[in-house]
């Protein structure tokens, strides 16, 4: 599509309408309404960054860390300035605006970029949004699902082939076998203060049975309170209980440990076992900062760094943070030392069960005749040879009062689209 010519038609319609340009505007980054030599320089200078850092990383990540991956770079914006450095020529209080004003430019080629379906954007994700729960099953059509024409004898002796040995691997899973999973004597949890780095944090958690609190800033009492309860029964099986928190290196991410742990100090207080809680920050820190030479951005006075930085420019690295520091409190040894008593007796139990039951089973079921027991049939005759199923065809009676409705010329929507922004207006004056 020519997007440029597309939105000069449109603006040649309009005037003969009298119309103005902005007049038939519905937003004001307008996908109809993209396609200038700038526009296109703007997408294709986003469009070959955003290919450029994924070909060296496998993980997905959204626009955050791309602002970071492009901020350590030092690469050039089509304006000729350094991305989020500003013009070396103003003043200092307008290039501290240069990071902000820098990231807000990104999102726009981004955004323009998918307009004019520039690039392909693989691996781009939004985490701000959950991902729909679809149930649609997208098919329509009327008729059979299953015809019944069987051999009900071939059916028969397929399932009695694979009968014998479902049921001895049933018999094997009931085997004797020792707990594995009672040697862990800690109770870990990780928290973050961004809940878009689920995606790093989740896995390693999972893999070593901790806990994962997401946070979006501030943690609230409701999810302190919880934790507390999460310690006294962990205290309650015989567990030590330790917490590592995540969050960006600034003033507020710095103050948040300490609230935590203020807050499950108070609610650990009364509790019916002794605890032996531990919390400690885990990132971001200084030592990590240099070690990584994670670049600083100032902000309310301060130069802070946020953990999209850590992960957009050295994917992998604060899974491995975090890998290492909850694997360290996890007993392998042990667990280790009983699976292999239970792949013994597993093993010893398949041998019984072979040579005691496969032979007399699979003997047992191999001349049954299901002709000689029931006769000569077919599911097909369960049919009713006058049944014909419904076409699909369900109508429901709709009114026009629809924000958007494809049928509508670009003329008629826009149209639409006036009315319900000045029902709204009125509504609110």
């Amino acid at each position: 599509m020519n997007h440029e010519q597309q939105k000069q038609d449109l603006i040649e319609q309009g005037k003969t309408m009298g119309l103005k340009a902005g007049d038939i505007r519905v937003l004001s980054i307008d996908p109809y309404f993209v396609g200038s030599l700038k526009d296109y320089e703007d997408a294709k200078w986003a469009a070959n960054l955003w290919d450029r850092m994924m070909a060296a990383r496998r993980k997905p990540l959204h626009l955050r860390g791309f602002h970071y991956w492009v901020l350590s770079q030092i690469i050039k914006m089509p304006n000729g300035l350094i991305y989020a450095q500003g013009d070396p020529k103003a003043k200092a209080e307008e290039r501290d605006k240069a990071p902000m004003k820098d990231w807000m430019f990104l999102l726009h080629c981004a955004q323009v970029a998918r307009y004019l379906g520039i690039g392909e954007w693989k691996g781009l994700v939004d985490l701000k949004h959950p991902d729909p729960n679809d149930y649609d099953n997208y098919w329509v059509g009327a008729g059979l699902a299953n015809t019944g024409e069987i051999d009900v004898q071939q059916e028969l002796n397929m399932k009695f082939e694979g009968l014998v040995d479902e049921f001895l691997e049933e018999l094997l899973r009931l085997a004797p076998r020792y707990h594995t999973d009672g040697y862990q004597l800690y109770h870990t949890e990780v928290w973050c203060e961004k809940s878009s780095m689920g995606f790093v944090i989740e896995p390693p958690c999972k893999r070593y049975g901790a806990c994962y609190q997401p946070l979006v800033g501030q943690a609230s009492v409701e999810k302190v309170n919880m934790s507390a309860s999460r310690a006294i029964k962990a205290a309650q099986a015989g567990k030590k209980v330790r917490i590592f928190y995540i969050a960006d290196y600034d003033r507020y991410g710095w103050s948040m440990v300490s609230a935590v742990a203020r807050k499950l100090e108070f609610f650990s207080e009364n509790s019916p076992v002794d605890l032996d809680i531990k919390l400690t920050r885990l990132a971001l820190n200084e030592e990590q900062i240099a070690k990584f030479n994670l670049p600083k951005a100032p902000k309310h006075g301060e130069e802070v760094v946020e953990l999209d930085a850590l992960e957009a420019i050295h994917p992998g690295e604060l899974g491995k943070i975090i890998e290492a520091t909850i694997k360290s409190y996890h007993d392998f040894d042990k667990p280790r030392i009983v699976n292999e008593e239970n792949t013994r007796i597993r093993e010893e139990a398949r041998k019984l069960i072979e040579e005691k039951l496969r032979e007399p089973l699979e003997e047992a079921f191999e001349n049954i005749d299901i002709e000689r027991i029931a006769g000569k049939f077919s599911l097909t005759d369960a049919k009713n040879p006058e049944f014909e199923p419904p076409e699909p065809e369900h109508e429901v009676p709709e009114s026009d009062d629809w924000v958007y409705d494809s049928g509508r010329d670009y003329w008629g929507q826009l149209a639409e689209y006036k009315k319900y922004k000045a029902g709204r207006e009125e509504e609110e004056a």
